[in-house]
């Protein structure tokens, strides 16, 4: 039998696991920064730890990671309810010109891209949860769903206005009820899909700092926070008021 404790307003050590505001649906809790040999350790109650991939590089405020290269695996799977919270922004500017469906210039933040489907009746290659950049004034989320002809379609989303090279607060949320949001909370900015079909999920667990394919750029990561449900805005405002306050502490104001 244990105890659980709760220190309000305090910085616990990394090995803390966290009980945040909202806990419903909370799969993933990392915090990224000082060392890179901890950046696996899941703050979630009762989930996983992830697997460092490569060599991610450790500073005092995030992680920096390459796509393809260097990254965690998580063995968070996906599910029809999606909310993704970073905080981040890309090591470099995005070129003019790249590819809409990732190359080696464009950042990834975390995501199920891609595997392959695990939807009934749909079949082929499904393109998961994500939240990265293909371009330097927008932020991208990606919930994919079914084309009603037994496959899917990435179904992406993207919010103008943003600048991926600064620190932001960036948010997805998806499921099969509802439309996919693609937030900076950071800038206020918002976009809402008008796509309602089906979501299609795909067999990929989740990574940080990487896809399975496609992008190869560096990406500066602080916060990762995977739920499997949709957050409704009161519950998403008082998760992102703790990494804020957390943020502050780091001297990086979003």
């Amino acid at each position: 039998m244990g105890i659980k404790l709760i220190s309000n307003n305090t910085l616990a050590p990394w090995s803390s696991k966290v009980v945040p505001p909202v806990s419903r649906g909370l799969e993933a809790w990392f915090t990224l920064d000082t060392d890179a040999a901890r950046f696996g350790f899941n703050r979630a109650l009762g989930k996983a730890d992830a697997n460092i991939i490569g060599a991610p590089v450790a500073f005092a405020t995030h992680g920096r990671f390459k796509g393809l290269s260097n990254y965690l695996q998580t063995k968070v799977a996906e599910t029809d309810e999606v909310t993704l919270i970073v905080v981040g922004k890309a090591v470099n500017p995005i070129p003019e010109g790249a590819s809409t469906t990732g190359d080696a210039n464009t950042p990834f933040y975390v995501g199920s891209y891609r595997g392959q489907s695990v939807t009934p009746g749909v079949v082929g290659s499904a393109y998961g949860a994500s939240l990265y950049h293909v371009a330097m004034q927008s932020i991208t989320g990606g919930a994919a769903r079914n084309n009603g002809e037994g496959g899917a379609t990435s179904a992406v989303i993207s919010a103008g206005g943003d600048v991926a090279t600064e620190w932001g607060i960036r948010v997805m949320r998806a499921s099969s009820r509802m439309a996919t949001k693609t937030q900076n909370l950071t800038k206020n900015l918002m976009r809402e899909s008008t796509d309602l079909r089906a979501r299609v999920l795909s067999d990929a667990l989740f990574r940080i700092g990487s896809g399975t394919a496609a992008f190869g750029a560096e990406v500066d990561i602080s916060a990762v926070i995977i739920h499997s449900v949709v957050l409704n805005d009161d519950e998403l405002a008082k998760q992102v008021e703790v990494v804020r306050k957390r943020m502050a502490r780091l001297g990086i104001l979003v």
